[in-house]
């Protein structure tokens, strides 16, 4: 999985400014939406020393290179944690390429944790009505706890769910 950002999620950034938080070296910008964290921990493990919750901030992007935290970035399975390669110098003019949505949904359970969904999805709330997703990744609660049902808050890890 690529948590490369799109170019509607960095449209997206810059109206809410105050829902991301931005961390960048000057190669890579990393950006975090804390909402959408499902506490996974896998940024802390491949990365403990740039991925640290005891510190503040809890990022450290130059604590390691930037292939590095893209390459750990890119396990961040909610996509609360995204990249953009910050290019100087173009020096070819980039291939247009066409970006198919995949024919259909996957979902993914995760182990004491959340139902994640990616691919061609729509999510609807009781009443039938189309809750507006803006990532390619959703996180929905197994668990009951969330405050942000039917989205995955994290609350698993805290009323200790198991499956």
């Amino acid at each position: 999985m690529a948590n490369k950002v799109t170019k509607a999620e960095l449209a997206e950034f810059k109206k809410n400014k105050e829902g991301v938080r931005e961390f960048a070296n000057g190669e890579i910008t990393v950006f975090w939406k804390p909402e959408l964290c499902i506490h996974s921990a896998n940024c802390l493990i491949r990365l403990p020393d740039v991925f640290n919750t005891k510190k503040k901030p809890w990022i450290n992007i130059h604590a390691a290179g930037s292939k590095e935290i893209m390459k750990a970035v890119d396990t961040c399975p909610s996509r609360a944690l995204t990249y953009l390669k910050i290019t100087k110098f173009v020096t070819s003019k980039p291939r247009a390429t066409v970006k198919q949505k995949p024919k259909y949904a996957r979902v993914h359970l995760l182990k004491n944790g959340p139902a994640l969904i990616t691919g061609n999805f729509i999510v609807r709330d009781a009443q039938k009505k189309k809750i507006q997703i803006d990532t390619e990744v959703v996180a929905l609660c197994r668990c009951g706890g969330s405050k942000k049902k039917p989205f995955c808050d994290g609350s698993h890890q805290s009323i200790g769910f198991t499956d």
